[in-house]
């Protein structure tokens, strides 16, 4: 039987677990910040005595242990166990209990899923899992340890990948000064709507670029969802996107890699890896 089960380590305001929630799925919340950890028991309270929601107020390392935590008073969701924020000079240092995720294993039982974003420690979560003990899904945030998160998914047995950029929640790259073959695409379309139109309905592998996404908006519940939370999106078979193998998710990580000072992005890039372990047999 399929496990019920999510963890959501990053539990921040509570938007993935409010999503997860209304999916039918229990939820362990993890959330370092005391502060956004009694803000999430308060919001749900209900659920938590019926038993579908646990909200943990501790962070996940490597190892056990009280370690530094710098939280961001002016962006709790910029707070971090690795780094202090550069765009704010208002934080403060706070002692934090930290567990493993084999420690959050033995406690809860394996999940279905676990959706992992604590900002620079995401590949730490990794550390303590097996293949035996890996959830089916899971998605963590990229940084710059893209590659060694990559390594790590592939020794836990993970062999189906998928990329999701963090604002939009779907599976585009936006197209580059130097890209002159979608430019002239994008602009070819844009005079006929009828071929923008034709390139949209193709498989999305052929036309991963930002120009050609639907225009609806991955919002599962207004009620719910609003504009700045911390939700990351659909997870597993209903994320944006096609499943690559080990050499296109790494050549996809290069360009991301590659991308990230390019005028358009800013110099900054947000992205998600969506990961399928081998052991698990998709339904046709």
């Amino acid at each position: 039987m399929t496990s019920r089960l999510v963890f959501d380590i990053g539990l921040c305001d509570g938007e993935d677990s409010r999503y997860y929630l209304d999916l039918g799925y229990s939820v362990v919340g993890v959330e370092a910040n005391p502060h956004l950890a009694e803000q999430c028991r308060l919001r749900f309270a209900q659920e938590i005595a019926q038993n579908r929601m646990k909200v943990v107020n501790v962070g996940i390392l490597q190892q056990q242990g009280s370690f530094t935590f710098y939280r961001d008073l002016a962006n709790d969701e910029k707070s971090s166990f690795v780094w202090i924020n550069q765009d704010t000079k208002d934080w403060e240092e706070m002692t934090i209990p930290c567990i493993t995720t084999r420690d959050l294993i033995a406690e809860y039982g394996k999940p279905f899923f676990m959706k992992v974003d604590i900002e620079g420690a995401d590949l730490q979560a990794l550390a303590t899992l097996t293949p035996d003990t890996c959830p089916t899904y899971l998605s963590l945030e990229l940084g710059s340890d893209g590659m060694e998160i990559m390594d790590r998914l592939l020794e836990l047995g993970y062999s189906r990948f998928k990329f999701v950029e963090g604002r939009t929640h779907w599976c585009s790259l936006s197209i580059l000064p130097n890209e002159f073959g979608w430019r002239f695409l994008r602009k070819i379309g844009r005079i006929a709507p009828p071929i923008h139109n034709g390139i949209r309905k193709l498989p999305q592998r052929f036309h991963n670029r930002t120009e050609w996404d639907p225009t609806e908006d991955f919002i599962y519940n207004p009620d719910h969802f609003h504009p700045g939370g911390c939700w990351s999106g659909p997870f597993g078979e209903k994320a944006s996107g096609f499943w690559r193998g080990a050499a296109s998710a790494r050549s996809f990580i290069k360009k991301l890699a590659k991308d990230s000072l390019a005028e358009s992005y800013g110099g900054f890039i947000w992205w998600d890896i969506h990961a399928r372990h081998a052991s698990f047999k998709v339904k046709a």
